[in-house]
Order: C-alpha cells, then sequence, then structure tokens
C-alpha cells in the first residue's frame, strides 16, 4: 500500500504532518527551562492525523494500529540511549503490554 491510500479492513490510517510546528517549544520561557533541566535539543515534538473517530474503549486498537503504521514507522523520530543521536522508529519497535 502506497503512502496516502486507504486503508482495507476498517484500520486506522495515519499520516505525518511534518511541516506542523509547535511554537510553545520554541518560547523563550519554555527553551530556557528546557535547557535549565538539560532538556533542550532532546525533545521533540511531531504530529500526525488519523481517519476515523478516536473511541477511548478503542485505545489499545489505536496505539497498536499508530505503531504499526506504514506512514509512522520511517517518520516517528525517537532519541537513542546509546547514541544521544535522533532516529526513526523504523523496525525496532516494541510491543508495551497494557492494563
Amino acid at each position: 500500500m502506497a503512502a496516502g491510500e486507504p486503508r482495507d479492513g476498517g484500520g486506522y490510517y495515519f499520516r505525518f504532518l511534518p511541516h506542523r510546528t509547535f511554537s510553545s517549544l520554541s518560547a523563550r520561557e519554555i527553551t530556557s527551562r528546557l535547557r535549565q533541566w538539560s532538556m533542550l535539543g532532546r525533545i521533540q515534538a511531531q504530529a500526525f492525523s488519523f481517519d476515523q473517530t478516536f473511541q477511548p474503549y478503542q485505545k489499545d486498537d489505536f496505539v497498536m494500529a499508530f505503531f504499526k503504521d506504514p506512514n509512522v514507522i520511517p517518520n516517528l523520530q525517537l532519541l537513542s540511549d546509546s547514541s544521544g543521536q535522533w532516529t526513526t522508529l523504523g523496525l525496532y519497535w516494541c510491543v508495551l503490554p497494557f492494563t
């Protein structure tokens, strides 16, 4: 399936929004606090849209669909513990148990 094509089977479809900005993260007061806690450059916000109404009772399905989505996997940025560099989720995602 190509990026942007609708899904069969009624699953969620996610779309990466690379040009979405978060002005709150660049506000002077916020950057000062991020620097104070050594988080400046180590925190990032990304936006994704999805095509269905979110239903709280389907939260587990939503989260699993997000991390398995072919539009999320190559775009979701993570800060590597070992290198300290930003990397994509790629094939290195894990499934956490939900309670």
